[in-house]
């Protein structure tokens, strides 16, 4: 077995554990590998006397979170991967351009409007698709986005659309506002069915559309006259790119808020283990953002015992310290 094939299968069965693990621990107690079973049975048409209570725990908390986990960092790490090959910048993902805090705000107004989660999920994509759109404005001079430019500009967007997003929480009692702010924070609590069903409306298109579009990536990272060359449409690519990464990250945080730095650490880490070419790469961030946003919801509900930490706050340190290590690698490697 080549090393990227013991890489995949080691996020493949970290992701299953991962799986196991959300499932299993919670607030209610430890539900083993026998009590899932029968609880499931149950659900399907068997009976099992005495595991109403863990039915209801399974099937109403802890799967939907699971599964919410799974979803929201698969779209993440698509996303991600679409958006550094979109500014052709390693940094590049829906926290750090200011997606997020565009799919946000949108997604609060509505909330705060009294809409239908069908009606947050598409003011979160629109907002996340302008944000996206503004951000590429700043950051791109000639046809090339800079870095140093994507990073200020995304921090500008983020930093204003944040603080509007603050003044309309002034209108909101305190506990709205609790519950609010542990949503912005980044949360899989107390998420339900429709969450699921909202995250898996916007993987499916996302990521069909972006493995659609995988081969052109790998022509685009060449350029796009050399793209241009070869016969490649590339605005009509570049716009597929972009509404597929704000597809992803608009509805993920309209199902879970925001979580830092899932989308970066996500396509470098399957980089690291299958190389760069996108039919590979794509799946592989899905894989390696479920498995990293499941795990650290489990960290979320076990670092602080008798209370629970938002999952935003976990990816947020690790992927903190995830770039760094990239910045002093840069260092290390630029010419003096």
């Amino acid at each position: 077995m080549t090393a990227p094939s013991r890489g995949v299968w080691g996020v493949g069965i970290g992701l299953l554990g991962a799986i196991w693990l959300s499932i299993s621990i919670g607030e209610m107690g430890w539900l083993g590998p026998g009590d899932l079973l029968r609880c499931l049975g149950m659900r399907f048409g068997g009976s099992a006397a005495g595991l109403e209570e863990k039915l209801v725990v399974l099937w109403e908390l802890r799967l939907p979170r699971t599964l919410l986990g799974v979803l929201a960092g698969a779209s993440l790490g698509v996303s991600g991967a679409l958006m550094q090959s979109f500014f052709r910048n390693p940094v590049a993902e829906p926290y750090v351009t200011g997606v997020s805090s565009g799919a946000a705000f949108a997604a609060v107004g509505v909330l705060m409007l009294g809409g239908s989660m069908g009606q947050v999920s598409l003011a979160a994509f629109l907002g996340a698709s302008l944000s996206a759109w503004l951000v590429y404005r700043l950051a791109t001079r000639q046809g090339t986005s800079s870095p140093l430019l994507l990073i200020l500009g995304g921090m500008a967007v983020a930093g204003f659309l944040q603080a509007l997003t603050l003044a309309m929480l002034l209108r909101v009692d305190a506990y709205g506002m609790r519950a609010v702010m542990n949503w912005l924070m980044g949360s899989l609590a107390y998420r339900g069915w429709d969450h699921v069903i909202i995250a898996a409306a916007g993987l499916i298109p996302g990521l069909a559309l972006a493995w659609g579009a995988a081969r052109v990536l790998d022509l685009l990272s060449t350029g796009d006259d050399a793209a241009a060359s070869l016969g490649v449409p590339v605005d009509l690519t570049r716009r597929v790119i972009l509404v597929a990464a704000c597809l992803l990250a608009g509805t993920a945080v309209a199902a879970c808020g925001i979580i830092a730095y899932a989308g970066l650490m996500s396509p470098h880490l399957a980089r690291m283990l299958v190389g760069a070419r996108h039919r590979v790469v794509l799946p592989l961030s899905a894989l390696t953002g479920a498995a990293l946003l499941t795990w650290a919801d489990v960290l979320a509900r076990q670092l602080a015992p008798g209370q629970e930490l938002p999952v935003g706050v976990i990816t947020g340190v690790i992927g903190a310290a995830f770039l760094l290590v990239m910045v002093l690698r840069q260092g290390r490697v630029a010419p003096d």
